[in-house]
């Protein structure tokens, strides 16, 4: 029997332990680096960062734990409770005994019973997390290319920004998420964090003695010689075009001093933005296709309230059509979300009082989570047979309802 609860200060290092041997990537080779992470995980403990360490015990020995997080996360313009789960870790000499599904099952119910109806996290296999019902996000695309295939324009308004500016530049990334579907609140917590990390440079556009966007980068040193080296953006928000075009005109005229510029966004059509959008690495696919950047699968979200997900959106509009929806969920994780709901949409506005429908289809929660949150539409689903439908004549009609112009978007790192 399975117990799982709030991590006690006196299990901490077990727990690092246990995280450390889960991740052996971290970089603890002495005691010192080991306590620094007990110093970073304490801060959970003391609630000085956002977040809560949560064990899993059988016979009162810790088998796993993870972290929680009580994210605020813009979906379709209407802010809403979304679970995060990260630094999911199980004991080495207890693997493959179902710790990390009963961890995950604990973070979906818990989440469920505080009226949340969605969750994140960000996968060290996707697979696995596909069988727990948890369906992909937006693709990550790494750009590498050399200053001077940035466009070159005005940069009068360029500023580096300072803790003077925190404030207004908290300012500038909560109005860039509230009108950005996926975008999470940042906390106090992450702005502090942003400025206390002595390796990033934070660089500005101010207009009227405001904040209306920011880039934060490193350095990254080649390990062949000093005076080589490359900017890495880890942080990339803008208000307007006017912002977006001369922070980008800061990071040209760094050509100078940098070679490649290291890039990552979830733009799928930023390719657009040069003139020469082939990358660093010279590959050409069969006929002639350059290569412009690389692509990965990350964060992956997942509905675990469906009915309360058509509520909050109640008044979103979906696709501006007239159909009444039968919904049937597979959910074999978390049962009581699977089974079938009947969302009635008048203009695209939903309601889920209809007992009569004009059409049904069929998923898994995974894809249909996908799909409702805009990453893949409803006709790639039904062509490669992982969604049903009883018409086949209602395809284009359900495919315009959860058709959307932006993909969910997300750099919050947890």
């Amino acid at each position: 029997m399975s117990t799982v609860r709030l991590l006690p200060e006196e299990d901490l290092d077990a727990f690092i332990t246990i995280v450390i041997n889960a991740y052996p990537g971290f970089p603890v080779s002495t005691p010192e680096d080991r306590e620094r992470i007990r110093g970073h995980l304490s801060k959970f403990l003391t609630q000085e960062r956002p977040g809560h360490l949560y064990g899993l015990y059988r016979k009162k020995t810790l088998m796993g734990g993870m972290a929680l997080y009580d994210f605020t996360m813009n979906v379709f313009g209407i802010p809403m409770l979304a679970g995060g789960v990260g630094l999911v870790a199980v004991d080495l000499l207890h693997k493959r005994e179902k710790v990390c599904k009963e961890m995950i099952s604990f973070f979906l119910h818990h989440y469920r019973e505080r009226e949340a109806c969605l969750t994140l996290l960000h996968p060290f296999r996707p697979d696995f997390y596909k069988q727990m019902g948890f369906g992909f996000g937006t693709k990550m695309h790494e750009y590498i290319f050399t200053p001077g295939q940035l466009p070159h324009g005005s940069k009068d308004h360029i500023h580096i920004i300072d803790e003077d500016d925190k404030q207004k530049l908290w300012d500038c990334y909560t109005r860039y998420a509230h009108r950005t579907h996926g975008m999470i609140e940042k906390t106090e917590f992450e702005i502090d964090r942003l400025f206390s990390n002595h390796e990033q440079r934070i660089i500005g556009y101010k207009e009227q003695n405001e904040i209306l966007g920011y880039l934060v980068f490193t350095f990254k040193r080649d390990q062949s010689h000093f005076v080589i080296n490359d900017i890495v953006v880890k942080e990339f928000v803008f208000e307007n075009r006017d912002a977006f075009s001369e922070l980008l005109t800061f990071l040209q005229t760094q050509h100078d001093q940098v070679r490649f510029i290291i890039f990552q966004t979830q733009d799928e059509y930023f390719h657009h933005l040069f003139s020469d959008p082939r990358d660093i690495s010279g590959k050409i696919m069969p006929v002639a296709y350059h290569q412009s950047n690389t692509s990965g699968v990350g964060l992956m979200y997942r509905i675990i309230d469906t009915s309360r997900f058509f509520n909050l959106l109640s008044d979103h509009e979906f696709g501006n059509e007239c159909c009444a929806l039968k919904i049937s969920l597979t959910d074999t994780l978390l049962e009581e979300n699977g089974g079938s709901i009947i969302v009635s949409f008048e203009d695209g506005m939903p309601t889920c009082d209809s007992e009569t429908f004009d059409v049904e289809i069929e998923m898994d929660i995974s894809d249909f989570t996908s799909m409702v949150l805009g990453v893949v539409p409803f006709s790639r689903l039904n062509l490669y047979g992982l969604a049903s439908i009883s018409d086949p004549a209602y395809v284009d009609v359900v495919n315009r309802l959860f058709k959307t112009d932006e993909r969910p978007q997300c750099s919050t790192e947890f």
